[in-house]
């Protein structure tokens, strides 16, 4: 048998695991980074107009103090403004922008407009009171001294959004990345090192060794491992099955061919009295060696696993009906009466070759254990839970402690009387179970003979 090299992998968990822990650090970063651009939007332009309220309401206090000296009125503002640049400092920030005008009757006294050279930013509209885009706004009023303060101070966060603050988000990340790769391949590679052990573990073994793998001490492992061991298990039982297969070929085919020899022999060196008798041997071989050649198939196909069979809704009755019809031809030649006792129809789950073997056996054997002008008895009926498919005989039965022993392969209890491989009720129970069936053996009516019962489960119906 030839075998071919697998194609080489085109997928790496190893890197789909490492994608994913990256995937997942690039999402929490975007997240983070969302968080940060939202509070700024919100939390910090709320604070932004607060701080803007309070320096202008200070602003407007040293205009009370000083609106008739003008240049007094601005070194103040200046001082004041100094103290605020250095609380942003001492912050670790740069002060924002601000623009802060005192008026007196619409006639302006002090002004203190911000330092944007080479800043991407421009003066706000001073003919439109109010806030935009850019600039926060708040305007503060003395009446009884008949003076203004307006303030305009940048909004935070517009410095988020540009090349420079996008690169400050991103730079703990990038920083963060190459400190990463190290540690998370080297974890990784432990991680995934019991996998590779169990893979060079089965590559070593011989096409022969199908023992179970030893048990691995990881949950996340364990699966694959009872999965292959009972993979194993199963191929080990099929071996063993194939290799039965020809012992029992090997073995029961002996006999009719020695049978065929012995009458080819006579054929070549008989007389014509003796060349008959040679024919009738020949033929009684060929058809011994084809009937046995028949249930050693049945039998291979009986051992194949319930969960490997197809199963599709069938007619039992209809089937009953058509393998019956098969096995009249003996019961006529033997004036033995075959009934079936059945409703018209019994759909159930069942494979048609492995139930047809079941049926044929039972019904061969009852014929073949029957006296002549005996009487074969087969119903199928519903009982609380099963259907119950009976074949009851009128021959000579199986005592109770016997019944046990026909079940194994080879047994003829009445090997004298009829010929036959013994694989016959070996086969039906096979059958039976790859149907969730279970098979009794049970006195015939009235004490006479013998009853073989099938039981299906209730669940098997269509």
């Amino acid at each position: 048998m030839s075998t071919q090299a697998s194609a080489p992998a085109q997928r790496s968990l190893f890197r789909r695991s490492m994608g994913a822990v990256f995937g997942v650090l690039f999402l929490t970063w975007l997240a983070l980074v969302a968080r940060e651009l939202i509070d700024i939007s919100l939390l910090q332009v709320r604070n932004g107009q607060a701080e803007n309220a309070l320096w202008a309401g200070l602003s407007l206090d040293r205009a009370r103090e000083t609106a008739e000296q003008p240049e007094a009125l601005r070194q103040a503002l200046e001082r004041l403004d100094g103290l605020r640049d250095q609380e942003w400092r001492q912050k670790g920030y740069r002060p924002p922008f601000r623009l802060l005008q005192v008026l007196r009757r619409d006639q302006l006294l002090a002004e203190l407009q911000p330092d944007l050279a080479g800043r991407d930013r421009v003066l706000p509209q001073e003919d439109r009171a109010g806030e935009d885009s850019h600039w926060l706004y708040v305007e503060l009023r003395d009446d009884a001294r008949e003076l203004v303060v307006r303030r305009w101070q940048e909004r935070p966060g517009d410095w988020h959004f540009s090349l420079a603050g996008l690169s400050y988000f991103a730079r703990p990340l990038l920083y963060a990345l190459p400190l990463l790769v190290l540690p998370l391949w080297l974890l990784f590679r432990l991680g995934f090192a019991p996998l590779q052990r169990m893979g060079s573990l089965i590559s070593q073994r011989s096409a022969q060794d199908l023992t179970p793998l030893p048990p691995t001490p990881y949950q996340e492992l364990a699966p694959l491992v009872n999965a292959v061991n009972s993979l194993m298990l199963r191929l080990q039982q099929r071996m063993e099955r194939e290799h039965e297969f020809l012992v029992d070929a090997a073995h029961e085919l002996k006999t009719p061919l020695a049978v065929v020899q012995l009458g080819a022999e006579a054929l070549e060196r008989g007389d014509a009295g003796s060349r008959q008798e040679a024919c009738e041997r020949l033929r009684q071989g060929v058809q011994r060696a084809t009937h046995t050649v028949h249930q050693l198939l049945a039998l291979a196909r009986s051992g194949a696993d319930a969960l490997e069979l197809s199963k599709y809704p069938h007619d039992l009755v209809e089937l009953l009906r058509d393998r019956i019809a098969l096995s009249s031809g003996l019961a006529v030649r033997r004036h033995i009466e075959l009934e079936l006792d059945s409703p018209e129809h019994l759909l159930m789950w069942l494979n048609r070759e492995s139930m047809g073997s079941l049926i044929d056996n039972l019904v061969d054997n009852a014929i073949k254990y029957s006296p002549d002008g005996g009487h074969v008895f087969i119903s199928l009926s519903q009982e609380p839970g099963a259907f119950v498919l009976r074949v009851s005989d009128q021959g000579a039965g199986i005592p109770a402690e016997l019944r046990a022993r026909v079940f194994e392969r080879f047994v003829r209890l009445d090997a004298a009387r009829c010929h036959g491989s013994g694989l016959g009720l070996t086969i039906v129970e096979r059958a039976a179970g790859q149907h969730g069936a279970e098979v009794r053996l049970m006195d015939g009516p009235g004490g006479r003979g013998l009853s073989v019962v099938v039981s299906f489960p209730e669940r098997m119906g269509g």
